[in-house]
């Protein structure tokens, strides 16, 4: 049985792992999470699966669950929350120092943690986590996109894998593992002739830019074939979330911009293809569930039933096509930045995420993310981001700027 601890726990990830290990209480036992928003969320969570500490990363302290192991497994969603939880530390904050947070991972003695903390906050968590030599599964695409390089150089240092859980990397990350192009000692990936990352076009795939002039924000939230947070199905209406996902590609594949092409797929059948030398393309197909990405990862290297639906292929229709970059500019944006690399990725994340929550909270029209972009990525001068405190100040100046240009829209 896998022991793993959840970070991010109140978001979509989250709420999908809950869903994966309720299918599956002899294959997985969460035995600690954390989370930002909705914490309180989460003591509910923790008596009915049983799950040892809590870190709430509002005040950085961590909570033990007084119950756990009273009753067994399935029974502990019938003891009573009032009193359950006692604070075991009240200064887990300091998280750069890479200590605090570690005796949280000390205290969980996980085997694999599950990242699905949202934005760039995720980086810290997943440099400790592969500092402790626990693998990583990777849901948080932040995290390689700002520190591709360092991640992917200290993961071969300690000898921990990434596995992704974004299911286009997974569906990737898969097919490599089939055809015996992932080498298991050094953590590296054979070589292939191309990637076909699959795109379902987000909420508002077909429309031109006169369509789009002024979408609400709960337009943009409908996305046709996955329910995720707020943030990320906005990032899939803009096809930003294909342009970090393409830039985690690179990083976690080694593979060159020419090796990386964006397909549109509106069903979300085939999570993403890989083709090979001989002109073979190999791909996974399975229904829109984030539980199977979820499993493949924390069950690695084993294969298991994990309880999923599964594909009908009677009077089923896949379909193909090239996405629109006049509209959704965002990938003529990408384009730049994957050319040059370097603090370009950082850049475009950190503006994207700020252009985003000023959408969600009405201030900006939706066409403004793709202008804020612009503006900043076609202006910033090359820089190398050779530590985490320059990967730091990149995000910070780079936030700073966005918030100027939205004072002038």
């Amino acid at each position: 049985m896998k022991k793993i601890v959840i970070l991010g726990a109140t978001g979509s990830i989250g709420a999908s792992c809950f869903d994966l290990v309720r299918k599956n209480r002899d294959k997985f036992e969460i035995v600690g999470i954390s989370g930002h928003s909705r914490f309180e969320d989460l003591t509910k969570i923790a008596q009915e699966l049983n799950i040892k500490y809590l870190l709430d990363t509002r005040n950085n302290s961590c909570h033990k669950n007084e119950n756990y192991n009273l009753a067994n497994n399935h029974e502990c969603s019938n003891i009573p929350l009032t009193n359950n939880f006692k604070s075991v530390s009240n200064n887990l904050n300091e998280i750069y120092e890479n200590l605090k947070f570690r005796e949280f991972l000390d205290l969980c003695e996980a085997d694999i943690v599950l990242n699905g903390i949202v934005g760039f906050a995720g980086l810290k968590f997943s440099i400790d986590i592969l500092n402790a030599k626990i693998p990583l599964a990777l849901a948080n695409k932040e995290s390689l996109v700002a520190g591709g390089e360092i991640l992917m150089a200290l993961s071969k240092k300690q000898k921990t894998p990434i596995i992704p859980v974004d299911s286009e990397h997974s569906a990737i990350f898969e097919v490599l593992i089939k055809t015996e192009n992932y080498d298991y000692k050094t953590l590296e990936y054979k070589k292939f002739n191309k990637i076909l990352l699959t795109c379902s076009g987000g909420s508002f795939y077909g429309k031109n830019s006169r369509d789009l002039a002024n979408v609400t924000v709960d337009q943009a939230l409908k996305h046709p074939n996955w329910s995720m947070g707020a943030k990320i199905t906005i990032d899939s209406a803009t096809l930003a979330n294909k342009s970090l996902e393409f830039f985690e590609a690179m990083h976690l594949f080694k593979a060159t911009k020419d090796q990386i092409e964006i397909i549109i797929h509106r069903e979300s059948i085939v999570h993403s293809m890989v083709e090979f030398k001989d002109s073979s393309i190999l791909a996974q197909l399975a229904p829109p569930n984030m539980e199977l990405p979820i499993g493949v990862a924390l069950n690695f290297p084993e294969k298991s039933d994990y309880q999923l639906p599964r594909q009908n292929f009677k009077n089923l229709s896949l379909n193909f096509n090239k996405p629109d970059t006049e509209t959704f500019r965002t990938l003529q944006v990408l384009e730049f930045c994957a050319e040059r690399m370097a603090n370009f990725p950082i850049v475009f994340n950190a503006v994207n995420e700020v252009a985003v929550e000023a959408f969600l909270q009405n201030k900006i029209k939706f066409l403004d993310i793709f202008t804020i972009l612009e503006q900043i990525i076609y202006t910033t001068k090359s820089e190398n981001p050779d530590s985490v405190e320059k990967i730091l100040e990149i995000d910070k100046k780079s936030r700073d700027l966005a918030r100027d240009v939205l004072e002038t829209l």
